[in-house]
């Protein structure tokens, strides 16, 4: 794994001061000065000889703690001061010292399965058509695929079964299980990951409600939190309705010449678009909404929200689709983006069908080209997603049973007083506590895998408590070539 590769390198287990070199930001393509954090370093970034002086002088020198000074250029450090730090110089290179550098830059969203196969690699070093060949018939291969699958899955959630994970832990546990997916859709395989979505689900019901009290710098913690985090600047919010993690995984493979901080959030429960997107657009929650099963209000809750944070009406813009061409008035515009919801209730063939189909339309560069031309514009640029996905096994439609919500989603049912409910019904779902919502209704979530939909059919949907229904990517574009 690349994680542990890098803290090899770094002697983190045996240094205490380090002079990182990293004249080719590493550190975009893996957060070391996270994982440094993580191991008790004190991390600084050197900018300016004098400043770093004076600070070294007092607070340094004779410091028991640990240290590690990161340099991004041939800023000059004095002598004295290098003969007390262990250095290093990081780069893909030293890291992967067998393999070619410029193709493993292609490869940064790959470093884990790399640094994996990367292992067991006994050739010297590599030119650059070997490296890919490398990549393409070893990385990538299907059998290795499924090692690295089985290796991390079942190191994905925490040795100690009893220790409650954080809601932030779970965003960690949420971008691993989306890569690995990927990897397996990518390679034709099946995976079960289904005791992940157990585990997340019971911290679904201990602790969900909580999250509208947590706060967060990095990024909205719940999507009703999002306007609170954007009404700050010129601001272009992209939601990509029904894109998951593993989607945006995809997705951000073809965002060349586009740099990005990825964080997440969690989605609205039931995660519904009616109900999700909404509380998104509107900052509110679903007790709050006039009416949270239906989208009729939604552009009046958008606008409504951007009053409230100091917009006028010719200063907000809600718009769907790609063709956004913003008034110059404009300082706070959301776009609403259907294509991935609508692959999403037309996929038959699971996640290798997500998988196609999501590079495909990747491919065609339209989010890109919308991403640029937003940046371009003066925007600081947001993508998200109302609710994400998951693969479910129908068991069967159900007929006049509850509160329609919306058609296509078909994990969830909400009850209305007194209702007779069938033994495959309740076999089948659990009874979500009704945080945040309306509690004159109860709420039947599917568990992982099963849907009211035609039985036995494979279909991806949403609706329900899973962690790809629930933790959501929330991009923040940073610069755009």
């Amino acid at each position: 794994m690349i994680k542990d590769r890098v803290a090899d390198f770094l002697s983190i287990k045996y240094e205490k001061r380090l002079l990182v070199f990293d004249p080719g930001g590493f550190s975009d393509a893996f957060d070391y000065p996270g994982l440094l954090a993580s191991e008790g370093f004190c991390v600084v970034h050197y900018t300016d000889v004098e400043a770093f002086r004076l600070r070294y002088e007092l607070e340094i020198k004779n410091s028991p703690e640990k240290w590690a000074v990161i340099i991004r250029d041939d800023t000059y450090v004095p002598y004295d001061i290098r003969t007390g730090f262990y250095e290093v110089t990081l780069s893909l290179g030293a890291i992967f010292p067998k393999l070619d550098e410029t193709v493993i830059a292609r490869h940064i969203s790959d470093l884990d399965i790399i640094g994996f196969t990367y292992d067991g690699m006994y050739s010297d070093k590599l030119r650059e058509t070997q490296t890919e060949y490398f990549i393409e018939d070893q990385v990538f291969a299907r059998n290795n695929v499924k090692r690295f699958c089985d290796l991390v899955s079942a190191s994905i959630l925490p040795a100690d079964s009893g220790k409650a994970l954080s809601y932030s832990g779970w965003f960690d546990i949420a971008l691993v299980k989306a890569s690995v997916e990927v990897y397996a859709a990518r390679a034709g395989l099946a995976i079960d990951m289904s005791f992940v979505d157990e585990a997340f689900g019971r911290f679904v019901l201990a602790d969900y409600q909580k999250l509208s009290g947590q706060i967060s710098s990095a990024a909205p913690t719940i999507l009703p939190k999002v306007f609170d985090y954007i009404a700050r600047d010129r601001a272009a919010l992209i939601v990509m309705d029904g894109m998951s993690l593993f989607d945006f995984n995809i997705l951000s493979r073809y965002f060349k010449g586009i740099e990005y901080e990825l964080q997440c959030s969690y989605a609205l429960i039931p995660s519904t678009t009616a109900i999700s997107r909404q509380c998104l657009l509107s900052g509110k929650y679903p007790r709050q909404l006039e009416n949270p099963f239906s989208l009729s209000k939604e552009e009046k809750g958008f606008y409504d929200a951007a009053a409230e944070h100091g917009y006028s009406k010719q200063q907000a813009a809600y718009i769907r689709g790609y063709d956004v061409q913003p008034s110059p008035f404009t300082k706070l515009l959301a776009v609403i983006i259907n294509d991935i919801d609508d692959i999403v209730h037309g996929q038959r063939q699971g996640r290798p069908g997500m998988y196609n189909d999501i590079t495909m339309l990747a491919r065609t560069g339209r989010i890109q080209a919308l991403i640029r031309s937003l940046h371009t514009a003066g925007f600081t640029v947001y993508l998200t997603a109302d609710h994400g996905n998951t693969l479910c096994r129908g068991i069967g439609p159900l007929r006049h049973a509850g509160v329609e919500v919306e058609t296509k989603a078909k994990r969830m049912l909400i009850l209305k007083d007194f209702a007779d409910i069938s033994n495959v019904v309740m076999e089948n779902t659990v009874e979500y506590p009704a945080y945040y919502l309306d509690k004159s209704f109860r709420y039947l979530i599917c568990k992982t895998g099963v849907s009211f939909d035609n039985k036995n059919t494979q279909v991806m949907t949403h609706g329900g408590i899973t962690i790809d229904e629930v933790i959501v990517p929330f991009v923040k574009i940073k610069a755009v070539e």
